[in-house]
């Protein structure tokens, strides 16, 4: 019962926080619609993001079983970590302005017909999953039950509450760092899961300490570097 908790339990969380900017855009493209029609752009949108996510995301587990794929899932997961702490850097340079301006151009996107806003979408969910996809692809571990239901329960919170979620993560930023070391402790975990190097780990015992060790230290040492260049940068245009 514990494995089955938490392993639904990472999917479901690194799925919503990889999810952010998906969010954003499902939101912003049903902005337009009448309230009625709005209901049912998300419902069915998101329906056909479901499908498409649980199947990308099935071809993803199988394609991680092949040998020497788990040591490139493992690099996945640590650049889409960083990735995500390199995103939120860069959203916190940005002025009012320039949110101002993306936010208009988000909003006039998504503003038209029903059928407009279901395909922008159902397009934006595919082309911007491509990293949940990997990560959750990952952390399912094979185990196609446990990525199906992850993958339901983390669409459904995502669509019955994408501003909602925007919102608890401007209030509570760690969930994002927090985030990033589970991917990076994922990370090192697929990639020392790999068949085809266990004779080398079984040679290098050490290596199953240092390799989750070092993961974490990479991401981490990202995140305190991220954050003291932005707090210099807001220094320097404040003075």
């Amino acid at each position: 019962m514990l494995q089955w908790v938490t392993a639904i339990g990472g999917i479901v969380l690194s799925d919503l926080v990889l999810s952010g900017d998906n969010a954003l855009v499902i939101g912003a493209a049903a902005a337009g619609l009448p309230r009625q029609q709005r209901y049912w752009a998300i419902m069915c949108g998101g329906g056909g993001a479901i499908v498409l996510r649980i199947l990308f995301a099935i071809v993803a587990t199988i394609l991680l079983q092949i040998p020497y794929l788990g040591v490139f899932g493992g690099i996945i997961l640590l650049y889409i970590a960083i990735r995500l702490l390199l995103d939120r850097s860069k959203e916190a340079r940005k002025s009012n302005q320039e949110r101002l301006q993306e936010q208009e151009e988000l909003t006039r996107r998504g503003a038209g017909s029903f059928w407009t806003a279901l395909t922008t979408i159902l397009v934006a969910d595919a082309t911007m999953s491509l990293d949940n996809v990997l990560a959750v692809g990952a952390l399912a571990e094979g185990n196609i039950l446990f990525l199906v239901i992850g993958l339901i329960l983390s669409i459904g919170i995502l669509l019955l509450g994408s501003s909602l979620l925007a919102k608890l993560m401007d209030h509570l930023p760690w969930l994002l760092d927090v985030a990033c070391l589970v991917l990076a402790l994922t990370a090192s975990h697929i990639l020392l899961g790999d068949d085809s190097l266990q004779t080398f780990f079984e040679a290098l015992p050490w290596i199953k300490f240092a390799a989750p060790a070092l993961a974490i230290m990479i991401v981490a040492i990202a995140d305190v570097y991220l954050r003291r260049r932005d707090k210099i940068v807001q220094q320097r245009l404040s003075a």
